[in-house]
């Protein structure tokens, strides 16, 4: 018996084992090394056992300059600009509708987010939206500004939101809701959640609520025990003579709001005549604000008169053409 080589088998060779079969490769492959003199070697730096969550920004940045200088190298002027903007701190999400996937998608960041600016404005966030962002902010401690104007926030759920969060979250600073429909009982949720704040926001907008003299008294309630409150603008409300009657023994109580806005609350002289006695009771009070207002020659005789005693007021806000006096009829 004869065994046949390759070159008796007519042209056919024998196929190698499945186990040994090469893989197909779709096009070839080339390795090949620089110089010696280009191969770089020696930039691995020792490994310090360093408490990361201890470094600063500056350390960051410091040592960055240190390893580039020990190298022979120049710093990138990239890498050195991103180290100096090491978080988003402030967002404008304006004019576009948060509703309900994108405010939880938002809301989960704010979880972790180091925002301190928040600016939310006509993004359609009544009802369940702002319910998932509340959520989030009851345990965010960062940020520090938060503007919700132009949403259609109404008195029902969204102020309850409100109140829930001014009472979990004392970390915001300013809260802006002015153009929704707050209203009195949207107000009195908000000042439910502001009596259990000792420290927190400063600055209250709520400009344009549909807020009358009924929805005062909660204010009046509230404003004697805040310790925080620098700024009120209640401007753009039917607030009248009796809103304003309503809020001055409280204001006169309260020792820490600096500013106070009323411009277009349909008050007239006797309003500004309360207000009077407001200020010259008042050590902290810098500015007021009453244009738009028909507040005519007694009114204006009444604050020139309080401003004599008073001496924090440093702005006064009157109309540039002061009301004409009415012509009485004989």
């Amino acid at each position: 018996m004869t065994r046949r080589s390759d070159s008796d088998n007519d042209g056919e060779t024998s196929s190698p084992s499945p186990s040994w079969r090469p893989k197909k490769c779709k096009g070839e492959k080339h390795v090949s090394f620089p110089p010696d003199e280009e191969i770089v070697s020696g930039f691995a730096e020792r490994k310090d056992t360093i408490n990361v969550d201890s470094l600063t920004l500056a350390e960051v940045i410091e040592a960055y300059k240190r390893s580039c200088d020990k190298h022979q190298v120049e710093p990138k002027p990239k890498i050195l600009e991103q180290l100096e903007s090491v978080c988003l701190l402030r967002l404008d999400v304006c004019n576009v509708a948060l509703l309900q996937y994108p405010a939880q998608v938002l809301s989960r960041a704010l979880l972790s987010s180091r925002l301190t600016v928040l600016h939310l404005q006509s993004t359609c966030l009544s009802g369940r939206p702002l319910f998932t962002l509340v959520a989030a902010l009851k345990s965010n401690r960062a940020l520090r500004e938060l503007y919700l104007s132009n949403n259609n926030l109404n008195s029902e759920q969204d102020s309850m939101q409100l109140g829930d969060l001014l009472r979990y979250n004392s970390s915001i600073t300013t809260l802006d809701l002015s153009n929704n429909t707050i209203a009195n009982s949207g107000l009195e949720e908000i000042c439910e959640g502001l009596r259990g704040q000792t420290d927190g926001l400063k600055v209250l907008i709520l400009w344009n609520n549909q807020i009358t003299n009924n929805g005062l008294v909660h204010l009046a309630k509230v404003l004697p025990v805040l310790k925080t409150l620098e700024t009120l603008n209640l401007g753009e409300n039917n607030l009248q003579n009796r809103g304003i009657h309503t809020l001055r023994e409280s204001l006169m109580m309260n020792h820490s709001l600096l500013q106070l806005g009323l411009e277009h609350t349909h008050i007239t002289c006797e309003g500004a005549v309360a207000l009077a006695e407001f200020l010259a009771e008042s050590r902290q009070i810098q500015r007021l604000d009453v244009r738009e207002n028909e507040v005519r020659a007694g009114g204006l005789m009444a604050l020139s008169l309080a401003l004599r005693i008073n001496h924090s007021l440093t702005s006064l806000d009157l109309d540039h053409t002061p009301k004409q006096e009415q012509e009485t009829q004989n």
